[in-house]
């Protein structure tokens, strides 16, 4: 059920319409995936919907805009969930997060490791873990990767002087063995690549090979206080699979995932 008061509400929704952050690759069509995914779809907890309003020219001012917006409804001190948008929207989402919460872990569930070099000052889809790693406070051991089924060169050479949580796609069951949730709280990001392309075509990069079922029971393994769905392309998808994927993730995630600790948040808030 929709509602319209924070109060009100038991999870908040952040709408984050985006597609500014792929350069690489002109299979766009991240702007409506989070309108597509909502429409017509049936919460089962009072949900309140947010939208953060990006600026469609510059990347910088939509990251600002999408940071102050996540300030903001964390303050709310209830679960949050972002849809994207391309997985650069991740970036100042998770950023806002550990500033608050500096023990966060961070799970992500994606084709791609996202290690590229950034160009210039642009924080794209590509290079989010890199710069989480290399600037803001991220520790190795504080990120897990799953799923992921294409390295690239210069991610290897990335890679080659550190000792990263890498789990491929065929690795879900180690990732479970060794993976601990029970201390820290944990963001989880769903790169939705990272599912077979006959699950999910409307992708920029369809190049996972995870069933919709395996990411449902990684959810349910982890109980993430706070995640995003993201890379949702419907203009890449006519028969709409992508979507309905997406819907059944988004369901397994707010049935699932736990509310925020107040002390964890009021302890390091300015």
């Amino acid at each position: 059920m929709n509602v319209n008061s924070p109060s009100d509400a038991e999870l908040i929704v952040q709408k984050i319409p985006c597609d500014i952050g792929i350069h690489r690759n002109p299979r766009k069509g991240t702007l409506n995936g989070a309108e597509k995914i909502l429409e017509d779809y049936e919460f089962s907890r009072n949900t309140l919907v947010d939208e953060v309003f990006t600026d469609e020219f510059s990347l910088e001012n939509t990251h600002r805009r999408i940071e102050d917006n996540t300030n903001n409804l964390l303050n709310c001190f209830k679960p949050l969930i972002s849809l994207g948008g391309d997985h650069s929207v991740s970036y100042p989402v998770i950023m806002a997060l550990k500033r608050r919460n500096p023990g966060m872990k961070l799970v992500w569930l994606d084709a791609h490791l996202d290690l590229k070099e950034k160009i210039g000052n642009h924080v794209s889809h590509d290079v989010v873990i890199r710069e989480l790693l290399l600037r803001n406070g991220f520790s190795e051991d504080e990120i897990y990767f799953i799923g992921i089924t294409e390295v690239d060169h210069d991610e290897e050479e990335f890679l080659e002087d550190r000792d990263l949580n890498i789990f491929m796609s065929n690795e879900l069951e180690e990732f479970k063995r060794e993976f601990d949730s029970s201390e820290q709280p944990v963001y989880l990001s769903i790169d939705i690549d990272a599912l077979k392309k006959e699950v999910a075509p409307g992708t920029g990069y369809p190049d996972g090979k995870l069933k919709t079922k395996q990411v449902q029971e990684i959810i349910k393994n982890i109980n993430p206080q706070y995640a995003d769905i993201v890379e949702v392309a419907p203009s890449l998808d006519k028969k709409q699979k992508t979507v309905k994927a997406s819907r059944k993730i988004l369901s397994t995630l707010e049935k699932q995932i736990k509310p925020s600790k107040n002390n964890d948040l009021k302890e390091i808030k300015e």
